[in-house]
């Protein structure tokens, strides 16, 4: 029975991977912050194969909690949570803002590689999954260091997928355009009335659309490796090019 690691579980795309994954009989190792919500979704899932990691991934002893509870033995790595915080321009924007998102983003997200990855290289074979961005594609402004912490994590993964060619070890990344998910809540930090006016008019992708995509990868034959799924809703072309309708 493959392990899975999840970060980011609790909500949108991560939660959405977590139950097509436990449809396939996967047992789930699922990290958030929020543990309310890990619990409904352990028991909303029904299955004895879920355990839940309630953790800060910014902070150092969530390492060890991860490692103490999975044992280090991950099949499967879903390297999911991620965030950004506030539109500002750069002479205009927090430090502690920077800070949170290289944080998460970078950080932990690589440190969460290299706690898996020894035990995938000597059983010799594992998959790690990146959620990246257009944004590490394209960048924009207002999103000068989130677009920076995601052109990161593709130049890392990309260094990754050369390092473990050959080894039966998939190293893969999607990256998407706008996805309604909590992402802009956190961003405009609970301002509802701005984070929906991000999806006003137009038809954003799913977080079961990115998660399907993931299962996707996953189900290939060993020797098929999907490198990078680039994805955007059909209303939008880049990251500043978006079609809206008049409601």
């Amino acid at each position: 029975m493959k392990k899975v690691l999840i970060t980011g579980a609790s909500s949108g795309i991560g939660r959405s991977v977590a139950k097509m994954l436990s449809e396939k009989g996967y047992e789930l190792f699922l990290v958030a912050r929020r543990e309310e919500k890990l619990i409904q979704l352990k028991d909303e899932l029904k299955s004895s194969k879920i355990h839940i990691i309630p953790c800060d991934i910014n902070k150092e002893e969530s390492f060890e909690k991860i490692k103490v509870i999975t044992g280090s033995h991950v099949d499967i790595l879903i390297n999911n949570a991620g965030l950004a915080l506030g539109k500002d321009n750069v002479h205009e924007s927090k430090i502690a803002d920077w800070t949170q998102m290289i944080d998460t983003n970078i950080t932990s997200s690589f440190r969460l590689v290299h706690l898996v990855l020894p035990w995938m290289m000597k059983q010799g074979m594992g998959d790690i999954i990146n959620l990246c961005s257009i944004a590490g594609h394209y960048s924009y402004q207002g999103g000068a260091v989130y677009c920076a912490t995601k052109h990161a994590v593709k130049a890392f993964t990309r260094a990754l997928r050369e390092e473990t060619a050959g080894k039966n070890i998939r190293v893969m990344q999607v990256s998407p355009g706008m996805v309604e998910t909590e992402f802009s809540q956190v961003r405009f930090k609970g301002d509802e009335q701005l984070a929906n006016s991000v999806y006003s008019g137009m038809s954003p992708l799913t977080p079961d659309d990115i998660a399907s995509m993931m299962v996707f990868m996953l189900d290939r034959p060993r020797h098929v490796v999907i490198d990078e799924i680039i994805t955007m809703p059909q209303d939008q072309g880049s990251p500043t090019t978006i079609i809206r309708r008049s409601t």
